[in-house]
């Protein structure tokens, strides 16, 4: 006998049926198997992660999905497809790659959330960035060293963060001189696109005279003022950051008016750190690429003669 009625069957049979019968058995399959409901655990209908599928298989139900995904280290979410049981694992969450979370109404997507591994945290699970990191673990994000990209989706580095600050150097810190040419050098760990960077003062300070005090990144002189002059460049010794535009010169003949001090809002001569404003267009780097930090005077090879003294830092990129 058929108590529903043709419309009712025909109801029943339309993806949205199905898409609310799958949820609710699903959540009555996981309940009972784990004995437990986890409230930070959802899906989210007619929605799939894109791009960030590592392994597809075929399944007899939807709620096999989530124990495939528990029996992968590296799975941090899944969608299913519906009608076709398809479960696709994916290694990001939509919180990692917001941008790929897109419209499907034959999918949904579950985001795993008992023992998921950390993005970064383990080797075969490296993320893009810091940044990604971030973004994808938020406030449980603990400062301290991670599994990196060095090149593209290629290589892979164990590099520290500071949130979304990849730590560029190593233990020891990156000094630099007043004269001589004493630029300090570093290479880039890894390859992408630089958004700013920032150094964080280690030890030592430098003079622009033997009548002047010491200043961590700058001249304390009158003809000054609160200016710096602590500038990076790439191998050939042009600007990077501050870039040009930001850079100033004095109108004096003696100073050749050459551009090499600069006002950064917000920090001074004793600042413990210098984090440099966000490159208009971010700069492309490659791993290994060689980047120098010079004092103004040092760097452009005038009013060094009574300089002194030596500054070291940490370096720290940020990466888009």
């Amino acid at each position: 006998t058929d108590f529903l009625g043709k419309n009712s069957i025909q109801s029943r049979m339309s993806p949205e049926f199905w898409l609310t019968f799958m949820f609710v058995m699903f959540w009555i399959y996981v309940i009972n198997a784990t004995g437990q409901c986890h409230e930070n655990e959802h899906s989210i209908g007619r929605m799939f992660l894109r791009g960030h599928t590592f392994k597809t298989l075929r399944v007899g139900f939807p709620e096999e999905c989530y124990l495939w995904c528990e029996k992968e280290i590296r799975c941090q979410s899944y969608n299913f497809v519906i009608g076709q049981n398809i479960c696709e694992l994916n290694n990001r969450t939509k919180e990692a790659r917001p941008e790929d979370f897109a419209p499907d109404w034959k999918k949904f997507y579950m985001k795993r959330s008992q023992n998921r591994v950390p993005l970064g945290s383990i080797k075969d699970l490296p993320a893009a960035t810091c940044g990604e990191i971030k973004v994808s673990e938020g406030d449980e994000m603990a400062n301290g060293k991670y599994w990196i990209y060095s090149d593209g989706f290629g290589g892979v580095i164990e590099a520290y963060c500071d949130e979304s600050w990849q730590k560029i150097n190593g233990k020891e810190p990156i000094c630099f001189g007043a004269k001589d040419d004493q630029y300090g050098s570093f290479k880039m760990t890894k390859s992408g696109h630089v958004k700013t960077m920032k150094l964080i003062h280690r030890s030592g300070s430098v003079r622009c005279s033997s009548s002047t005090i010491s200043s961590y990144w700058g001249c304390i002189h009158p003809e000054y003022g609160e200016t710096l002059m602590t500038i990076i460049t790439d191998a050939n010794k042009k600007a990077i950051l501050p870039p040009t535009e930001d850079l100033k010169a004095f109108v004096f003949v003696y100073y050749n008016k050459r551009e090499h001090f600069y006002n950064l809002p917000g920090y001074h001569h004793n600042s413990t750190e210098l984090v440099f404003r966000n490159l208009v267009n971010p700069l492309s780097v490659s791993s290994n690429q060689e980047m120098q930090i010079w004092y103004g005077q040092d760097w452009i090879d005038f009013g060094e003669v009574d300089n002194s003294g030596e500054t070291c830092v940490d370096v720290y990129a940020w990466y888009g």
